[in-house]
């Protein structure tokens, strides 16, 4: 039994890393570069605090953005 809950909990751990890297990759990490590129031309780095902190940021804007549209037209 001992060894089921083991192998439960290993998979939980391996589909929340998966999860994780999804998100800061691609949703953070992603649209960060595609900014911080546009800033600083090929120095971007990929895998820096720029692209991270741009990435970020990108989806604060997102997300009031949303929320202004819905108040216009909902409320």
């Amino acid at each position: 039994m001992e060894d089921l809950v083991v192998l439960l909990l290993k998979l939980l751990g391996f589909v929340a890393e998966a999860v994780f890297y999804i998100v800061m990759e691609f949703l953070i990490k992603g649209p960060g570069y595609l900014i911080h590129r546009l800033f600083a031309g090929k120095h971007a780095d990929p895998e820096g605090l720029f692209a991270f902190v741009f990435g970020i940021l990108f989806w604060v804007v997102v997300g009031f953005a949303c929320y202004f549209v819905y108040k216009a037209f909902y409320i």
